[in-house]
């Protein structure tokens, strides 16, 4: 643990000193807080609910938020209570107020979760460059949370592998109750 402790101090050290700068800062500023309570997460999903061809997909990335919101957010990270990067090192200057833990990193977990699972939905049905802008926006809302330094590299890896896992089972688990929805929609249209 002393090792990843240190590896991550060394990474927000470097990214302080070597990658912060005038220009880069607004611009990280602004992609760090679009992920903000998954505001943009929830207005891509809720986009998707008003047309009925991608209404699973918008029901999906809702389900992967509430699950991340309910297994990160208030289970993980307070029993994790990790103590945020600009707490612990006084000399890792953190660009925006953040309260609460560290681990995992919700941003990094909800824009994941919300991504990929709008990343499977087009992928499925052949539109797999729909899903791509989602994917980057999330990596670089996660990257951003090193950038302001409210979050440790290992938080940020973490909430991003937790978010992927949330949009698997969150997909499965639609794609599934849809299927039997659709089953048992034509089970009564037959017995009519």
């Amino acid at each position: 643990m002393e090792f990843i402790q240190s590896l991550d101090y060394q990474i927000l050290a470097a990214i302080i000193e070597y990658v912060r700068g005038d220009f880069l800062t607004p611009v990280m500023l602004f992609i760090t807080h679009l992920g903000d309570g998954g505001v943009i997460w929830l207005v891509l999903a809720a986009l998707c609910l008003m047309r009925r061809q991608t209404r699973l997909c918008g029901v999906t990335m809702l389900l992967a938020l509430f699950i991340g919101l309910l297994v990160g957010n208030l289970t993980i990270k307070p029993l994790v209570a990790r103590m945020r990067p600009f707490l612990a090192y006084p000399e890792l200057t953190n660009l925006v107020t953040q309260g609460g833990y560290s681990f995992p990193s919700a941003h990094a977990m909800s824009s994941f979760a919300a991504a990929t699972s709008f990343y499977l939905f087009f992928r499925e049905t052949g539109h797999t460059a729909y899903g791509i802008p989602c994917l980057v926006l999330a990596a670089l809302v996660a990257l951003s949370r090193l950038y302001v330094c409210v979050h440790y590299p290992s938080d940020v890896f973490c909430g991003t592998l937790l978010g992927i896992a949330l949009a698997f089972l969150a997909t499965r688990l639609t794609r599934t109750c849809a299927a039997r929805l659709k089953k048992s929609r034509e089970g009564s249209r037959h017995e009519k």
